[in-house]
């Protein structure tokens, strides 16, 4: 067998590698993360988070509203982080369903674990700039009894009947809603979902408008909704050619209203999905 032979057949085993390799090309296996839950007791209790949350974000009154976080903050509660992910490990739906009786209070922890899981991630790989989907949406942690991801969590958002659950689910990048200011609770879960979609659309770093270009770039996660906002505008106002925009408008009011509002006629585009934190050194000089 010749030599160029060789290389071929070499050539076409590393490319099949490639293609079937779990992890990828190249790299190695991301493992599930290491939860200690010896001892811990089941308990929907969000203190924890609630006080990782106090302390995690940025203090700069100008960028606040964007709710950037200070990675150093971010290690400095590590220890409370991690209760609080060790406590949602054995509690959940399905682990302790008498805890949830009500659609609600499902729906409250599921966003208060993927606010801590997505921090929790972020916080492995040290606050890099971008982190990879892959580390991010698909390495497994245990929660609810089970491992999962939070791309599983979002699949359980995505069956909710309204679609705003997902678009204002909390993470730690700028292609998704951020992080809340404190945990979430059944009472009002449904109205603050309201709220967070008005400020994710308020959000300059994460929806782009540009003026000059005429142009609106939708994240991923809203853009895939396109169709069914149009749709839903044609068919209870009774027209015809509806774009994103007119679709968002009656989901908001005041400031989010506004800015939608003067960029009526924009065109809508997808934004490219990325994976940049929401982290103090990403956040715009201008703010």
């Amino acid at each position: 067998m010749n030599g160029r032979r060789i290389k071929f057949l070499w050539l076409a085993a590393a490319g099949l590698w490639c293609i079937t390799a779990p992890a990828g090309c190249g790299e190695q296996a991301v493992e599930p993360v290491a939860l200690d839950v010896k001892g811990v007791q089941a308990a929907a209790d969000y203190s924890d988070l609630a006080a990782v949350l106090r302390g995690v974000f940025v203090t700069k009154r100008s960028i606040r509203r964007h709710r950037f976080i200070n990675p150093q903050s971010a290690k400095e509660l590590a220890d409370r982080l991690n209760r609080q992910l060790a406590r949602l490990a054995v509690t959940g739906p399905t682990a302790t369903p008498q805890l949830f009786h009500t659609p609600e209070a499902k729906l409250a922890y599921w966003y208060n674990a993927r606010a801590a899981w997505a921090l929790k991630l972020a916080m492995l790989q040290d606050f890099p700039p971008e982190l990879s989907r892959r580390r991010l949406y698909s390495r497994q942690f245990r929660l609810d009894g089970r491992l999962t991801t939070l791309e599983q969590i979002d699949a359980t958002l995505a069956s909710d009947s309204d679609w705003r659950t997902l678009v204002a689910a909390p993470c730690v990048t700028l292609q998704r809603a951020g992080l809340p200011a404190e945990p979430f609770g059944p009472g009002d879960i449904r109205q603050r979902i309201a709220e967070r979609l008005g400020e994710f659309i308020d959000d300059d770093e994460r929806l782009l408008i540009s003026v000059a270009r005429r142009c609106i770039y939708v994240p991923a996660v809203l853009w895939r909704f396109e169709g069914t906002l149009r749709k839903s505008h044609d068919d209870t106002y009774g027209t015809e050619g509806s774009t994103l925009t007119t679709g968002l408008l009656p989901y908001v009011s005041g400031s989010p209203h506004r800015r939608l509002q003067d960029a009526v006629g924009y065109r809508c585009v997808p934004d490219a999905e990325g994976y940049k934190l929401a982290i103090e050194a990403n956040a715009r000089a201008s703010h």
